[in-house]
């Protein structure tokens, strides 16, 4: 059936230029030696997507703009759709390792997605040392975000390496809307969300006015909070970003993480923001940059996402925003301060008000939304970003491979030239980094300064 975008999906759908793109991804590594052949083949990984994609039918959906630019673009069933477009074969050079499998999602992750089909693909990368594999999962952030992706993981991950077998129903796809029709719809849309808005939002205040009096308190203070927050420090990472990409991974146990916590306080959350503060400020002096004093701001992305919306596609992301710790001091003394700092930011509600100003693209024509978009991407609003998921801590078998690690892989902003995700999956949190190629060519230096960070975090735990 043909949906409408929501706007924030629709954003990362304006965003989108030829120097940036706006997919995700996932690199799962697998080791097949827990099959019965002791490999994956690719015509497993083909039956097993065919019998499970219809349990996900947004990924056999493209987008269609209207034709007008009257309202936002919709979903509808593409009626030429051929999985073996979508699924993909790579094998490494020798010896397989880090250095060549990072090069490989790089340069995938630099390729955009075609839009006249469904906004996605899957790779099964070969020649991994350790007679490992790997997939890679591509997919536009209109269609998918961090907790949705956890959840499209789940239909193809099992709990065991058993092979189960679905027989998936027969797919037939609606037939498209013709272009009136669709410039109809659009316009009607257009007109009646607002006042849909406004006639839920009245509703909303007679049944509980003082729950309505407590969101608008929220979202003023958190309002206040992003204004007083002053302007984002300088940093080596606000540049223009061109479309090449480089890749870098690293990780992490999720008990010795919790140790941390338990041992200095904060949350998870917490601990992966010091991390990733402790390793810039290793990276700065790296550069001759200076550290002293000086602070890092972190956009945060946080799930606005409840139980009721978990296998929902799409983005219900909000997000706030953390000033890093980069000088000189102990790694108890950075999460400490990090975790000072989020509770302030949780306490005065900066989440809250983010997801009111991205409302707000809900009422735009796509137009003037597709021009507030660029131009707040194109602001400094941050020096980086800052992305942690966490998943199930159990073993996790794709096809009847067992997943070893997983590491994410994030867009960045037209200004913006790294990204830092951690997904946290089967006890291991993987750290994926993703650089501009020629605003960070030391991106591996990076990566060892995040284990040596969370190292001294782990000793300052132990004392």
């Amino acid at each position: 059936m043909a949906e409408r975008l929501s706007g924030i999906d629709a954003s990362f759908l304006y965003l989108e230029t030829p120097g940036v793109h706006m997919h995700v991804g996932g690199l799962a590594i697998l080791d097949p030696s827990v099959r019965p052949d002791g490999r994956l083949p690719f015509e497993d990984l083909e039956d097993l997507v065919a019998q499970r994609i219809h349990m996900v039918p947004r990924f056999r959906q493209r987008v269609v703009f209207p034709p007008l630019p009257l309202g936002k673009p919709t979903w509808v069933d593409d009626e030429r759709f051929d999985l073996s477009f979508h699924l993909r074969r790579a094998t490494l050079p020798p010896p397989g390792g880090r250095r060549e499998l990072a090069a490989l999602v790089g340069r995938v992750m630099s390729r955009p997605l075609d839009r006249s089909r469904p906004l996605w693909e899957l790779y099964l990368i070969e020649g991994l040392e350790d007679r490992h594999v790997a997939g890679l999962a591509k997919s536009h952030h209109a269609l998918i975000d961090g907790i949705s992706g956890m959840d499209l993981a789940s239909v193809l991950f099992d709990f065991t390496p058993e092979l189960q077998h679905l027989t998936p129903p027969p797919w037939h796809p609606e037939p498209p809307p013709a272009p009136g029709e669709l410039l109809t719809r659009t316009v009607a849309d257009q007109v009646a969300h607002p006042l849909r808005a406004v006639g839920q939002g009245l509703a909303r205040l007679r049944r509980a006015p003082e729950e309505a009096l407590e969101i608008t308190r929220r979202t003023l203070a958190g309002l206040s909070s992003l204004v007083s927050a002053g302007p984002t420090p300088p940093g080596p990472f606000n540049v223009s970003v061109g479309p090449n990409r480089r890749f870098a991974m690293a990780e992490v146990g999720v008990d010795d993480a919790k140790a941390v916590k338990n041992a200095l306080g904060g949350t998870v959350n917490d601990v992966v923001l010091a991390t990733v503060a402790g390793a810039l400020h290793r990276f700065l002096r790296g550069r001759r940059l200076k550290t002293s004093g000086s602070t890092l701001r972190a956009l945060v992305p946080v799930s606005i996402r409840d139980r009721s919306q978990r296998m929902a596609l799409g983005n219900r992301v909000s997000m706030f925003f953390v000033d890093l710790p980069v000088g000189r001091m102990g790694a108890a003394t950075r999460l400490r301060r990090v975790t000072e700092a989020t509770r302030e930011l949780k306490y005065r509600h900066q989440a809250v008000a983010a997801s009111a100003l991205i409302a707000l693209g809900t009422w735009a024509p796509p137009t003037l939304h597709a021009l507030s978009a660029r131009l707040v991407a194109r602001q400094r609003v941050a020096n980086l970003v800052v992305s942690n998921v966490p998943g199930p801590q159990v073993p996790l078998y794709l096809a009847g491979a067992r997943q070893v690690a997983t590491y994410p892989v994030m867009p960045l902003g037209p200004a913006m030239a790294l990204s830092i995700a951690v997904t946290s999956l089967s006890g291991v949190m993987g750290f994926g980094l993703t650089a501009d190629w020629e605003a960070v060519p030391d991106l591996e230096d990076l990566t060892g300064h995040v284990l040596e960070s969370f190292d001294e975090l782990g000793k300052a735990a132990a004392r």
